[in-house]
């Protein structure tokens, strides 16, 4: 179902959706201001909530599926020690990839990096924002931006292309949208694999809610910890190198691995649509 609904429309819909909620912000609540975390707010759950609940929801009844089609218990449990494997090297590998990036970053650019490194990240003024935020970042955020990455977007162009390019194009989308190119790449393609052996939108879900939850935790109560991992200036980059590039290297040759044992799920669903295509010839 996911690869007869248009990637133009959706985008036209939402853009026209953002400026409907544009609008009715400014005409009564004003003029967003700098830091408005209200705005942030309203805005990530319109856009990341409401506006794809309307829109998939509409699809799905066009075409006549239930979500069950596509998302659903049944075996999930199996998959359960697989995921938090795959979480857990994933977040070593966010973390490793984090430390190259800006360790590379500051041989061109040292005053951005270090002045990002050294940056606050803006939070709420209050706990009911806080709360809201955290919803959004560790429930509402990844199942959107599975319905859309995983399904809509892998789905489409694999009809428009085939399913390797699909992963490929699809991911590197998905990593553009989050502030680590590399690390957000790697986890969209580990969970686009995970999605198809499975055939079930819930496994990267869960993965996806499993990933963003641990991390605001660990955020939240273990802020410094790992201390190799409290990185705040460019001296921190040089001087914590080894055990940062060690996980690096450790977390990359196990995905690797796992990519690697998997890709027959790739020319499986490339073969698959090939039947398809030549039947409809």
């Amino acid at each position: 179902m996911f690869n007869s609904m248009k990637i133009r429309y959706f985008l036209l819909s939402g853009f026209v959706f953002f400026i409907i909620l544009f609008l009715g912000y400014f005409f009564i609540l004003g003029r967003p201001q700098e830091d408005d975390s209200l705005f942030d707010i309203i805005f990530s759950y319109g856009l990341l909530g409401i506006f794809p609940f309307i829109w998939f929801s509409f699809h799905f009844k066009k075409q006549k599926y239930k979500v069950s089609s596509v998302l659903h218990i049944k075996g999930i449990h199996k998959q359960l020690p697989t995921i938090l494997i795959l979480i857990c090297l994933l977040i070593a590998f966010s973390l490793g990839a984090y430390w190259l990036t800006n360790y590379m970053l500051s041989f061109i650019f040292p005053d951005y990096v270090a002045e990002m490194l050294s940056e606050d990240v803006p939070m709420p003024s209050n706990n009911f924002q806080y709360i809201l935020l955290g919803i959004n970042i560790c429930l509402i955020g990844p199942i959107a931006e599975e319905f859309i990455f995983r399904g809509l977007l892998l789905k489409r162009l694999a009809k428009k292309t085939n399913i390797i390019a699909s992963a490929i194009i699809t991911n590197l989308i998905f990593g553009l949208f989050h502030s680590d190119i590399i690390a957000a790449s790697m986890f969209g393609f580990i969970l686009t694999l995970l999605f198809l052996k499975t055939d079930n939108l819930l496994v990267p879900i869960i993965s996806h809610i499993l990933n963003n939850t641990i991390l605001m935790v660990l955020s939240i109560y273990l802020p410094d910890s790992p201390e190799f991992t409290n990185i705040m200036t460019i001296a921190d980059l040089h001087n914590k190198m080894a055990p940062n590039l060690t996980l690096l290297i450790v977390s990359t040759i196990m995905l690797v691995i796992y990519i690697k044992r998997n890709t027959k799920v790739l020319a499986r669903k490339n073969k698959v649509k090939g039947i398809r295509s030549a039947d409809l010839n």
